[in-house]
């Protein structure tokens, strides 16, 4: 599962750190750390999206019952609130700050599906970014408010938007762009990161700055695409690209526009998903035996390790405490939450 596709439910450099090498590797039987799982009750697809420093998780789940999508928050000590939108099908949470402020969309009947922002209480504010034709979708939303994401237009292209504090929305596109622009991340300076495609089809990183202005990136080798999923409060942007034999591989650019890359020891596939303030990164990554999770620290230390049972293992975001959370596969192809702490 791709970590972003909005409509329904994401270099090769000579250069690599030198802390990033096989003697870095740990296994995860090294690895102190707990993982609890989780589901709201009925869920056969539970989706953890993104967590709060305070350990306050938020994404959505399929209710088998009722066959819709909803919303979820799950609190530090477990308690797990259930929510959605009067007569949406589907109701799917992305963002959450430290105020425990929710943001995402909702789908409706006639299409054109809304976003939402949602406070501590359950009220909700629904708004629509200008030129949105196709719904309007939240990925992420600041401790001070501050939310980028995605809005499609008459012919489902996407392009970026931020919305300020003040409710104001400002839209933008990367030079350079023919098949949309998808935002996918922002800090606490408002800058911005995510990909866009190219008249050939070609996906490129960008990072926008809060003034305004855009540059794109690739690292050499990024033949199939560059795919930025997460920026930290020093502007250092994680993510993945795809070399010329679709391979995928990890990456970091730092806010002077170095570029690093990176793969975990013995993997034939490497997704970064996110970067957090201390500089751990947490992923995926593919190998003989199958999918598994990575935590890879600042001084280029890795650790691997799968949720017990599981046939694939996906972290989608590792807060400041490095608490991991994302989701996992059963032999019966069901997708469960999970929540791994130091």
């Amino acid at each position: 599962m791709s970590r972003v596709s909005m409509s329904c439910i994401g270099q090769i450099l000579v250069i690599t750190c030198a802390a990033i090498c096989a003697d870095g590797y740990q296994p995860a039987a090294a690895a102190k750390a707990q993982i609890v799982t989780f589901d709201p009750q009925g869920s056969i697809g539970t989706y953890p999206w993104a967590s709060n420093n305070d350990g306050t998780i938020v994404g959505f789940w399929y209710d088998s019952a009722e066959q819709v999508t909803k919303g979820f928050i799950r609190a530090p000590d477990g308690t797990i609130t259930s929510f959605d939108h009067v007569d949406s099908r589907v109701t799917a949470a992305y963002g959450i700050n430290g105020k425990e402020i929710t943001t995402g969309y909702y789908t409706v009947e006639a299409g054109n599906h809304p976003a939402f922002i949602r406070q501590p209480d359950g009220t909700m504010d629904i708004f629509h970014a200008p030129g949105d034709d196709n719904g309007t979708f939240p990925i992420q939303i600041t401790n001070k408010g501050v939310i980028t994401g995605s809005y499609y237009d008459l012919y489902a292209i996407p392009h970026g938007f931020v919305r300020k504090m003040s409710g104001k929305i400002l839209t933008f596109d990367a030079k350079g762009d023919t098949y949309g622009t998808s935002p996918l991340a922002i800090n606490s300076a408002n800058v911005v990161t995510g990909h866009y495609g190219d008249g050939n089809g070609t996906n490129h990183g960008f990072v926008r700055s809060a003034d305004g202005r855009i540059k794109s990136f690739d690292p050499p080798g990024a033949a199939a695409g560059t795919f930025p999923q997460s920026i930290n409060a020093d502007g250092t942007i994680a993510g993945y690209f795809g070399d010329g034999n679709f391979v995928n591989h990890g990456f970091l650019r730092a806010a002077d526009g170095t570029l690093t890359t990176f793969d975990v020891p013995g993997a034939v596939s490497t997704v970064a998903n996110s970067i957090n303030d201390n500089g751990e990164i947490a992923g995926y990554y593919n190998d003989n035996s199958g999918t598994h999770g990575f935590l890879l620290n600042a001084h280029g230390k890795y650790k691997t390790f799968d949720v017990s049972g599981s046939s694939g293992t996906f972290p989608n975001n590792v807060n400041n405490k490095g608490q991991i959370v994302g989701w996992y596969i059963t032999g019966e192809g069901d997708y469960h939450g999970f929540v791994r702490t130091r």
